[in-house]
């Protein structure tokens, strides 16, 4: 609305997995790392997506509350997910406040339950009395695939509880265990599990305290395992000569595709080892995400080498390093050869005019690209217009995201352009680029002409005005048939006068077209 914008959200994350496409034969974790996500929000796309009850634990375990009795509404409302579990396949129990009493007292539902297939008990306080019984119970369970632990007090003794458990369980194929206070203790038992246990194929890890004994642990067992197929271990304690020993293990590995290691300050040595095992490994990778590394540009030069021999390969995230422009050509160059590239995440690495240009050239000819983040990389004008025009006949690129990448109004009337004749764009960021009213007129303009496959606009953070606002509302009139379904103008100066515009005109094309449904976000 009008007055002076809040500034704009710090960069803690770059695409979500759920935006790269992945599932969980793919690859599992956060989306945006450090978010302790239910099941499915942030989680292995394999799992569905429950809704987050308030904050969660954390890695931090809450101070032990005195037992309570099971009676009266707490009473009556473990009953009630009890039921939940006899019915229905999919059972959401994050944050109910369950404790180790609630959970031990709703085990007896789990032992011959014979519907359930995948519940969530995220966020609940259980420590290991909770998951003994969870255990004690689970002995007898032969439908549970999915099991969400996630954001509870499980520490390294309940680990090793459930890790002894699972050492014989032959039906969990799916464990979350982010943001459970696990150390190296705990990774040690899981990591002995893993060495016996044949069922798990997605493991998430994200978010604990595990350092580089732990990580060695799990390296010596994923040597071994042959069953795991997507391993997060995002937001713990690595470390460069952690990732070395990930990399050994790696090597020897024949069942994991998706790996993600994002917030593990690996560095340049880290990214080396990796990506030396990578190109050696027989079973290639389909899913890689290492951002938040604390890596250089000559890391870019060795997941350049590591992409010439990953044809395999579909996702990409390298977000918020410090690659700039010479690790940024590297990579693009590595992209004119391989083919398989489907969803790129080199925001937050400082790229500039040149980077921008090296990675337009990779567009050209890397035809299957669908999703292109660039986020927080200060391009500029003429590293946007370059860009625009390898987008403007793209065949395949759906996505693109240059949020507070300099893009200004000249950088506006280049993409303006560009979405005038490329047939497949269905969202574009283009938050907190200084566009004004001026490229806010610019790309409105498309919007009013052709442009029949956008369908989300976010142009949030950007100095537009009422001018601004009356443009795209006209735009919106004029294009009543389109395929725009939201558009962000949200931390602008828009006055009442020009919501009220934009307001009138979503109105006036939901009358003349009953089926379209358009929202505008101020």
């Amino acid at each position: 609305g009008g007055g002076a914008p809040t500034p704009p959200p710090a960069a803690t994350g770059g695409m979500t997995l759920g935006e790269m496409g992945m599932s969980s034969a793919q690859m599992g974790g956060s989306g945006g790392v450090g978010e302790n996500a239910p099941v499915g929000a942030g989680s292995f796309a394999g799992m569905p997506t429950f809704g987050g009850g308030g904050e969660d634990g954390g890695v931090g375990a809450a101070a032990a509350k005195a037992p309570r009795q099971i009676k009266g509404e707490f009473k009556r409302n473990l009953k009630d997910m009890m039921n939940e579990m006899r019915r229905f396949d999919t059972v959401d129990l994050h944050g109910r406040s369950l404790g180790d009493e609630g959970a031990a007292y709703i085990a007896s539902a789990l032992a011959f339950n014979d519907t359930a297939t995948c519940i969530d008990f995220g966020a609940n306080g259980i420590g290991t009395e909770g998951v003994a019984a969870l255990c004690e119970a689970l002995q007898s369970n032969t439908k549970l695939e999915m099991l969400s632990l996630a954001s509870n007090n499980l520490c390294d003794e309940g680990t090793a509880v459930l890790a002894e458990y699972l050492k014989t369980n032959s039906t969990i194929n799916t464990l979350n265990l982010n943001s459970s206070g696990i150390g190296d203790e705990g990774a040690c038992a899981l990591a002995e599990m893993l060495k016996v246990n044949t069922t798990i194929t997605a493991l998430e890890l994200n978010n604990n305290s595990i350092d580089h004994a732990g990580t060695v642990a799990l390296a010596e067992a994923l040597a071994v395992n042959t069953t795991l197929e997507t391993f997060s271990i995002s937001g713990n304690y690595v470390g460069g000569l952690g990732c070395k020993a990930l990399a050994n293990g790696l090597a020897k590995n024949t069942g994991i595709k998706g790996l993600q290691l994002n917030g593990n300050d690996i560095g340049d040595l880290g990214v080396e080892a990796l990506c030396e095992a990578l190109r050696t490994r027989q079973c290639k990778l389909t899913s890689l995400d290492i951002g938040n590394n604390g890596f250089g540009f000559k890391s870019g030069e060795f997941i350049a080498q590591y992409l010439k021999d990953d044809t395999q390969l579909t996702h990409l995230s390298v977000y918020m390093n410090e690659l700039c422009d010479l690790g940024c050509i590297a990579i693009a160059t590595a992209m004119k050869d391989n083919g398989g590239i489907e969803t790129l995440d080199i925001g937050g690495n400082n790229v500039l005019e040149v980077g921008a240009k090296a990675l337009a050239e990779a567009l050209r000819e890397n035809k299957p690209l669908r999703t292109l983040e660039l986020g927080y990389n200060p391009v500029g004008p003429k590293g946007c217009q370059a860009l625009a025009e390898a987008v403007k006949f793209h065949s395949k690129l759906t996505t693109l995201r240059m949020g507070w990448c300099k893009v200004t109004k000249d950088g506006a009337w280049y993409l303006a352009d560009a979405i005038k004749y490329n047939e497949h764009i269905t969202t574009l960021d283009l938050r907190g680029n200084e566009l004004g009213d001026e490229g806010c007129a610019a790309l409105a303009q498309s919007l009013a002409t052709v442009n029949e496959n956008l369908t989300s606009l976010d142009l949030g953070y950007n100095e537009i005005k009422d001018k601004g606002a009356f443009a795209l509302a006209q735009a919106i009139k004029n294009n009543a048939d389109g395929a725009i379904q939201s558009i962000s103008v949200n931390n602008n100066y828009i006055t009442k006068f020009g919501e009220v515009a934009l307001t009138e005109a979503v109105e006036l094309i939901e009358e003349m077209n009953p089926d379209r449904d358009l929202y505008v976000q101020f």
